[in-house]
């Protein structure tokens, strides 16, 4: 027993440090595709340093959620790839050890790790999520009214082009406003002018408002031109499309379940149901926070019987193997996800069935490395 408990504390170890490689290896390359905009932040946009680097922070989860399955595939198939180029499985059944027990304490790692982060997904990220949110409104906040200076066209809002004569830097009053809107096909044009404006901000529904006063809309019908309405207003609330400010990754494009937990959307759903709204994409997401993290249970299975096949060791090409898994998975997810929105799966189905086929793969496989049909 003692001998048993030694061998599975080897094998766990092999596993261990690969899978910090893979962790860190797969999440730097998420990390890459983001430091681009983030450096954008601090030398083009005037984000402080530290605001960025909370930025970071509130995002990472989202990454991690995804880069450990990743991570421990990797793991699984650089350690096996390993053992079995030593000899050292062959060595271990000599020794008179089933191959049923060299593979179920990584089945168990898995199967742990995997619990861990469906608690990660419905107590951290949610949570990071949110916090992200609210801090990217801020910079956004900050930025319209940074963005909007006097004597300058001003074209950094998608649809208007902004002029403002006067500007006071103590109040952020601006004045002698013109605003012109991008012509647009089937939409008439219009220019506003406005004696005086206001940047507001509504934290509850993370909206950015140019409130105008005093001023007058002028209205042309582009399909006749000869159409032309003048409209006077006391105030008039013009919403600012913050895109261009920041990138395309607003606080717009942040799901609104990314930032539910289990209990949440559970709720989110039921009433959604009560009122007659179509629940697929909640229990999307839903199914997504629990599927994900049993990924590593999926990849751990299809990882032995890869690395068990194999004859060479090695981190770049069990890198290679898992990017290939990885990719079948989320293709497999997201045509799972498409299906489900439509209506055409039912969503647990749609977020399962990259577990379901890689895992019935990862069995079959298995069956015939623990029959002796694979080199091991």
């Amino acid at each position: 027993m003692q001998y048993m408990k030694i061998i599975h504390r080897y094998i766990i170890k092999e596993i261990i440090g690969p899978l910090f490689l893979g962790f860190f290896l797969f999440t730097f390359i998420f990390l890459i595709d983001k430091m681009t905009d983030l450096v954008d932040l601090i030398l083009n946009k005037g984000v402080n340093l530290l605001t960025t680097i909370k930025l970071l922070i509130y995002i990472m989860p989202a990454f991690i959620a995804i880069t450990v399955p990743m991570g421990l595939l990797m793991a699984v198939l650089i350690a096996f790839s390993r053992l079995n180029s030593d000899n050292e499985i062959i060595a271990m059944k000599t020794s008179g050890l089933n191959t049923k027990v060299i593979i179920i304490p990584v089945l168990l790692f898995s199967l742990i790790l995997s619990i861990i982060m469906v608690m990660f997904n419905n107590y951290i990220l949610p949570s990071s999520n949110m916090a992200f949110k609210n801090l990217y409104f801020n910079i956004l906040k900050e930025r319209a009214s940074i963005g909007i200076q006097k004597k300058l066209f001003i074209n950094e809002f998608n649809d208007f082009i902004f002029y403002i004569e006067e500007k006071d830097d103590k109040t952020d009053e601006l004045r002698n406003i013109t605003i012109y809107s991008l012509e647009k096909k089937d939409e008439p044009s219009y220019i506003i002018l406005a004696k005086y404006g206001n940047i507001l901000s509504d934290t509850k529904e993370k909206r950015v408002i140019l409130k105008l006063k005093d001023g007058t809309l002028h209205q042309i019908n582009n399909k006749n031109p000869l159409v032309y309405n003048k409209i006077k207003f006391n105030t008039y609330d013009l919403d600012l499309d913050l895109k261009n400010m920041l990138k395309e990754n607003s606080v717009e494009n942040i799901k609104t379940a990314r930032e539910m937990n289990f209990k949440e959307l559970g709720e989110e759903i039921k009433r959604y149901f009560k009122n007659g709204i179509n629940t697929n994409y909640l229990k999307i997401e839903y199914h997504k926070k629990i599927a994900i993290p049993f990924a590593c249970l999926a990849f751990t299975l299809v990882g032995i019987s890869i690395g068990t096949a194999l004859k060479v060791k090695g981190s770049s090409i069990s890198f290679l193997i898992s990017i290939f898994i990885i990719l079948i998975y989320y293709f497999l997810l997201i045509f799972g996800e498409i299906l489900s929105e439509k209506g055409n799966l039912t969503p647990w189905l749609g977020m399962w069935l990259p577990n379901i086929i890689i895992g019935i793969i990862g069995i079959v496989s298995l069956y015939f490395t623990i029959k002796e049909k694979l080199k091991i």
